[in-house]
């Protein structure tokens, strides 16, 4: 990936190579999981069944990839009685901005009657079609927006559990970076944010949330790995031999070199980071595929790993991009 490659633009394409490699049949059982995950009121399942945005995020990806029709207009009104109701935390409102994003891709894409492969191709590849939409989204959550910026650390970074901390996080920094991204912000700000990371970096090559640490997870390993490919230079073959010792005999990751299972989350998390790394996916190919379908549930959901056999829309958005990347 390079400094002009949009993360999320890869995690679409991926998701929607998911659907070729998927039966008609096998996508509209996803579908029909997906759909039973929607809350009447708007917005996406939790684990307790209540609508959350964090889990709006990855049901709206969905619904937009899956052809998967919504009622904007309900939408909507889930987010504004949110914005008014509720005080957001760092995380919450990122996810806010990132589903008013989404929504406003799929109010066009249905208004446009194209499949999502289709629009997805057309609205990337137009900086017109694009460029309103940031341009509404800046608008829409101009608020949030210097809310958030309540949370940038000293080393120019972001701390999602701190305002104003002296160093910032992978996780919000991952989350800000690709954010500003879809914001269409300038790339000094970006390289700013991966800078920030370094201290983050074990000698290992691997990344945690915690400075000084002797060895990172995988999921921040993952992302600190995608943040030093698209920005500036930096040395990630340690970074990737390190995601491959987390590789268990049966294609799945770790999340953590004491953790003894494999997991959904992390497997997809490291494959996404390896494939736009350059890595050879063939390598992973069949037995992360074969690790990926034993964690399909009969409801057509997936689950996280065989420790939290609990179906939602994160771990199937994860078991998605897993199958896209490999495919």
């Amino acid at each position: 990936m390079n400094k002009n490659i949009n993360c999320n633009q890869y995690i679409l394409e991926a998701l929607l190579k998911s659907q070729e490699v998927l039966s008609e049949e096998a996508q509209n059982h996803i579908k029909t999981f997906v759909i039973t995950q929607k809350c009447v009121d708007g917005g996406f399942k939790d684990r307790s069944g209540k609508a959350d945005l964090y889990y709006s995020v990855f049901g709206y990806t969905l619904a937009l990839i899956l052809d998967y029709k919504l009622d904007i207009l309900e939408e909507r009104k889930y987010l504004r009685r949110l914005k008014r109701d509720e005080e957001l935390d760092f995380v919450h409102s990122v996810c806010f901005v990132r589903c008013d994003f989404l929504l406003q891709l799929i109010e066009l894409r249905q208004r446009s009657g194209l499949s999502s492969s289709k629009f997805l191709s057309i609205s990337f590849a137009k900086e017109l079609i694009l460029g309103k939409v940031v341009k509404s989204l800046k608008n829409n959550c101009s608020e949030l927006l210097w809310d958030i910026e309540e949370y940038i650390s000293e080393d120019g970074g972001y701390n999602h559990n701190k305002k104003g901390a002296v160093r910032s996080t992978i996780y919000a920094n991952y989350l800000m970076w690709t954010l500003y991204q879809d914001l269409q912000t300038e790339q000094e700000v970006l390289d700013e944010i991966t800078d920030a990371n370094k201290i983050l970096r074990a000698t290992n090559g691997s990344f945690a949330n915690e400075e000084n640490s002797t060895d990172g997870v995988t999921s921040s390993t993952a992302a600190g790995l995608i943040m030093s490919i698209a920005g500036k230079s930096a040395e990630t073959v340690k970074t990737k031999e390190w995601l491959n010792q987390m590789l268990s005999k049966r294609g799945g990751f770790m999340a953590a070199r004491e953790v003894p299972i494999a997991d959904l989350l992390s497997t997809s998390t490291a494959l996404f980071a390896l494939k736009v790394s350059g890595e050879n996916m063939q390598e992973y190919a069949e037995n992360s595929v074969n690790f990926i379908n034993l964690h399909w549930d009969e409801s057509g959901g997936f689950f996280g790993s065989i420790a939290d056999m609990t179906c939602d829309v994160e771990y199937t958005y994860y078991a998605l991009l897993g199958l896209g990347v490999l495919s």
